[in-house]
């Protein structure tokens, strides 16, 4: 028998016979071993040691008051992580005492075992009860503590000082790496944009919560803005603990499923093997055939089974269903679709497929595209028609920035506030950008560049007329791939158009280009800066 000089932390599961009467001997046992084993897993992270399983909770010893109470918040913030995504949430309580206790064969008793024990039956649940002595023994810790009066405790001869020891939900850990084409972040940040981040934000957390929109899809024309607001939008969810995945359709490189096959190789080269592992092995058998990386990191994975090409596809889109949503069990998802206007028919069909079979898993798709470069024969040009009409389906369409926001970024490049010269130059500047913010940095950096404008201390001047300046390379270069794409036709009225100037007649135009060509000038001015 041994005196030693211990913290003792108290764990009970709240309403643990009510859980019983509610799920059922068999669901309220599993819920109990899923408790006990979320505390053992904070208990061992924290150094303590388990001193007696007690079927509602555990008693748990430690050598330091504050790993105690690194301990009892730990074990609360756990339980927390847990019931975000739990059908049955739980609800625990912990009392926190320390002292000088009696050890023997691994056996504890005395004052701090039974004022522990006490103090976790005078807590609410989610709640930490510790006495007054330990709230002044941890003054040299980082932790808080609020007041809750003098407690009657059974068994003790007086009553306690109580304090409540105050914590926060820990911060969830991303699973996996943010994908490198979503993590950078403007040098201005995302200006000019607050209803469309909410409109984002709010379909995330719609998705974290388990319901709300499968899919959102962003539009507007190049440099815009979309693959910004779906980075924003990534870099959040990232920090809130979500799987990102990206991939890209690319104009040069038509490989069926192309953003998926980037995205899941690139979600198989950064998963552990214990997380391949835990994924259905049918399935992955399945997406093998869509991501050979699959087999190299699980080389005993079976064959997937040999069929007629219908099968296999409606197999591969199941499989990559069931994927995704076995990865949202343990962490939502985030699926950025990035340029979709040059995706082919497989991938607009396997994201059609998503959308009507995901249901309400934590897995939230946002897929980008220009609306100006899809033509009447595009996969997605169908697939939007279909996707409309699906609830589970948010458009957002987004235009150039207001003279705010132009306004807004300007200062976010000068890295200070507009005075009256500047504003009138951000005006300027969105009259020929038409708010478009690549358009607008790449002119503001033509200019810069040309003299054409010049800073005299906090302020931008104009030495010449704006209307007067040519376009930069890069913006040329946005322009013409766009005007390649349009076709010989569209790209001769265009010619005539820009002749004539911004404002002019279409009916003047269509004669001028000798015939009826000016039905191409469907998406023209978006192209003219």
């Amino acid at each position: 028998m041994t005196t030693v000089t211990t913290s003792v932390v108290r764990t009970d599961l709240v309403d643990s016979t009510e859980l019983s009467a509610r799920l059922g001997p068999e669901a309220a046992g599993e819920a109990r071993s899923i408790h006990i084993a979320l505390v053992r897993n904070a208990v061992a992270a924290t150094g303590g040691t388990e001193a007696k399983n007690l079927g509602d909770g555990l008693m748990v010893v430690y050598p330091s008051l504050g790993g105690a109470l690194d301990g009892a918040v730990a074990i609360q913030q756990a339980i927390e992580v847990h019931n975000r995504r739990a059908p049955v949430p739980m609800v625990v309580r912990v009392g926190l005492s320390s002292g000088d206790a009696t050890e023997e064969d691994g056996e504890y008793s005395g004052e701090p075992v039974v004022e522990a024990a006490r103090l976790c039956s005078a807590a609410t649940g989610g709640q930490i009860v510790t006495s007054e002595m330990v709230r002044l023994l941890a003054r040299r810790t980082d932790h808080r503590f609020a007041p809750l009066g003098a407690v009657e405790l059974d068994g003790l001869p007086e009553a306690v000082e109580a304090w409540e020891v105050i914590w926060a939900p820990a911060k969830a850990v991303a699973v996996g790496p943010l994908p490198r084409r979503l993590a950078p972040t403007p040098t201005t940040g995302v200006v000019g944009r607050i209803l469309e981040s909410e409109h984002l934000l709010g379909a995330l957390k719609a998705t974290m919560a388990g319901e709300g929109h499968r899919l959102v899809l962003v539009s507007g024309e190049p440099g815009i803005g979309k693959t910004t607001l779906a980075g924003d939008l990534a870099q959040r969810a990232y920090a809130d603990g979500a799987r990102v995945l990206y991939g890209r359709s690319d104009e040069d490189l038509r490989v069926p499923y192309q953003p998926f096959v980037e995205a899941l190789d690139d979600l198989v080269a950064n998963a552990s093997g214990q997380a391949l592992s835990a994924l259905d092995e049918r399935h992955l058998s399945e997406l093998s055939r869509l991501v050979p990386q699959v087999r190299q990191r699980l080389p005993e994975l079976g064959e997937p089974p040999s069929t007629d090409a219908e099968a296999e596809r409606h197999l591969l889109f199941g499989a990559v269903t069931a994927v995704l949503a076995e990865l949202a069990e343990t962490a939502p998802v985030l699926f950025v679709l990035d340029d979709l206007h040059w995706a082919d028919k497989p991938t607009v069909l396997l994201l059609r497929h998503l959308v009507a079979t995901l249901g309400s898993t934590r897995v939230l798709l946002v897929g980008t595209y220009r609306d100006s470069d899809l033509t009447a024969t595009h996969p997605l040009t169908e697939g939007l028609a279909a996707l409309r009409a699906d609830p589970a389906v948010d458009l957002l369409a987004v235009r150039g920035l207001d003279e705010g926001g132009v306004i807004a970024l300007l200062e976010g490049l000068a890295g200070h506030e507009m005075d009256s010269a500047g504003i009138d130059l951000a005006r300027a500047m969105r009259r020929e950008t038409d708010g478009n913010p690549f358009f607008t940095t790449e002119m503001l950096r033509y200019l810069a560049e040309t003299d054409a404008i010049r800073q005299e201390g906090s302020r931008w001047v104009a030495a010449v007329d704006l209307s007067s300046v040519g376009l930069p390379e890069s913006v040329r270069e946005v322009v013409g791939q766009r005007m390649r794409s349009l076709g010989t036709d569209a790209h001769q009225v265009l010619t005539v158009a820009s002749v004539m100037g911004r404002d002019f007649d279409v009916a003047f135009l269509a004669r001028a280009a000798k015939g009826p060509r000016a039905i191409y000038l469907r998406g023209w001015s978006g192209l003219m800066v």
